[in-house]
């Protein structure tokens, strides 16, 4: 874990070291996007501070009132004589032990339903990222492919001009070449284009205030992912989703605000003491107590409104857990079925698509093949190719929308006990 913290941070000081217009686009594996991710990026950060300002706020929520201090002079006068009074007062407010446990209980319910959504943004942030990069690879594997098929209609298409010089080939095989370079050729211009918008975004993500322009995914952890996740999945019992601790979290807080305002309407009492001197040399000390009368405000209108928000957040919390319930169920049927898609795909027949057109491309330089035989070469190729892709994306973005829909643990760490 040092070593690649350390990785990490070599990564990103080489990158702040080279003038953006001489900057290469720097590689990255999946654990350092998510690492640099979570130290750069700005949504995140920026629910990281929400939960840190509720926090300095629940603190708060539980200080105690300051006492006051006044002094007051009163010179008197009247034909020839001269009187005043000075009084030193120091008041408190006595705050009845239900309204404090009350208001901190709320505060700190609110800083749980903070810390559960940083830890949901987290998740989704995070999925982002996975679903972003395996993007990337996607594409730039299309584009690989592209450019592959494309070269051999490079090549073909000299060879061709040669052979049609030659009187091999017919004017017509010529141009029905070129212009199938051709279209190649815009194919794998689109095809770049495309991989370096996701290679674009993937920056946006983990180096935001940075001067890289575009990170590229150095490949997939493995061409499929790991196992057995579904069982673990049927093991859970029940996913227990940040969101859900959110909204429990804050229908707790609302349970607290009621006992709030129930308290509040008992009123509190203010007590006073201090020291009174006069001029003509009496002093003493004094005690005074003052208490609200409660007669115009009753506090009823916040009590019933802080009873209808705890009925509110209650059906909110039993909305979330239906959604969260529907949303596992939909990750996992979507899981189940690319995962059996998977399985069909055999890779005998595209391991050797590559060289078959090498062959093909070898035969119609010969003469031995004719222009449309190396035409369905190059489109088995690229189909084959594309859809293996397409496919191996499909299967690491429906297993990571599961971890997500797990509440975002590492499945193939989720098996040991001390991390449930």
């Amino acid at each position: 874990m040092f070593r690649y913290h350390i990785h990490v941070t070599v990564l990103m000081a080489v990158v702040a070291a080279v003038p953006a217009a001489a900057q290469e686009v720097p590689t990255v594996t999946l654990d350092e996007a998510l690492s640099l991710f979570a130290e750069n990026n700005l949504e995140l950060r920026v629910a990281r501070l929400d939960a840190l300002e509720l926090r300095g706020l629940a603190r708060q929520a539980g200080a105690f009132p300051n006492p006051t201090l006044s002094v007051t002079h009163e010179p008197l006068s009247g034909g020839t004589s001269d009187y005043s009074e000075s009084y030193f007062n120091l008041s408190q407010t006595l705050e009845l032990p239900g309204l404090r446990s009350a208001r901190t209980d709320g505060a700190q319910w609110t800083v749980r339903a903070a810390d559960a959504r940083l830890a949901a943004d987290s998740v989704r942030l995070a999925y982002e990222v996975k679903r972003t990069y395996v993007e990337a690879v996607l594409l730039e594997d299309l584009a690989a492919v592209a450019s592959r098929v494309t070269e051999v209609f490079r090549v073909a298409a000299r060879t061709a001009a040669t052979r049609e010089a030659q009187g091999d080939i017919s004017r017509y095989d010529l141009r029905r070449i070129q212009i199938e370079r051709s279209r190649y050729e815009n194919l794998v211009a689109e095809a770049e284009i495309r991989a370096a918008s996701a290679r674009r975004t993937l920056a946006s993500l983990i180096l935001p205030e940075t001067d890289v322009a575009e990170v590229s995914p150095s490949g997939l952890e493995a061409d499929t992912p790991p196992e057995p996740a579904m069982q673990l999945v049927a093991g859970q019992g029940g996913v227990r989703r940040p969101e859900i601790d959110a909204a429990q979290a804050a229908m707790e807080a609302a349970v607290a605000d009621v006992r709030l305002r129930r308290a509040e309407r008992v009123p509190n009492v203010t007590a006073t003491g201090g020291f009174k001197r006069q001029s003509d040399g009496l002093s003493g000390a004094f005690l005074g107590v003052a208490v609200p009368i409660p007669v115009f405000n009753r506090n009823a209108g916040a009590l019933a409104g802080a009873e209808t928000r705890v009925e509110t957040l209650e059906t909110r919390l039993g909305l979330t857990r239906r959604q969260v319930e529907n949303d596992l169920r939909r990750a996992v049927e979507h899981y189940e079925s690319v995962k059996r898609r998977a399985d069909l795909l055999t890779g005998d027949v595209l391991d050797g698509s590559s060289d078959l057109l090498q062959m093909a491309q070898v035969a119609y330089d010969l003469g031995e093949m004719d222009l449309l035989e190396l035409l369905d070469a190059a489109d088995a190729l690229r189909g084959a190719r594309n859809a293996d892709a397409h496919l191996r994306a499909d299967l690491w973005i429906a297993y990571y929308n599961l971890e997500r829909a797990m509440g975002g643990l590492a499945i193939d760490a989720a098996t040991d006990p001390e991390t449930r």
